[in-house]
């Protein structure tokens, strides 16, 4: 999995395709002998975040929305 790679480091990035096809960044959490654990966590899984927020609006939900349980965008929604 890491062919080209001459020397291994814990922390070091590699892209990596998921099973869906799509591509995700993986890091090398731990390297023991011949066994390397990576990560495909996001960076800030577990990290705090505090954000700022302004509420601009706020509405009624639609009956769709009523239905589906959830907002839909401007553009409406496919499912």
């Amino acid at each position: 999995m890491f062919q080209g790679v001459d020397e291994l480091a814990v922390d070091m990035e590699f892209h990596a395709q998921a099973n869906d096809g799509s591509m995700q960044v993986v890091r090398i959490a731990a390297i023991e002998g011949d066994e390397v654990t990576i990560d495909g966590n996001h960076p800030l899984a577990g990290v705090p975040l505090n954000f700022d927020v302004t509420v601009v609006e706020v509405r009624a939900a639609n009956a769709e929305e009523l239905e589906h349980g959830h907002v839909h965008g401007p553009d409406g929604h496919e499912h």
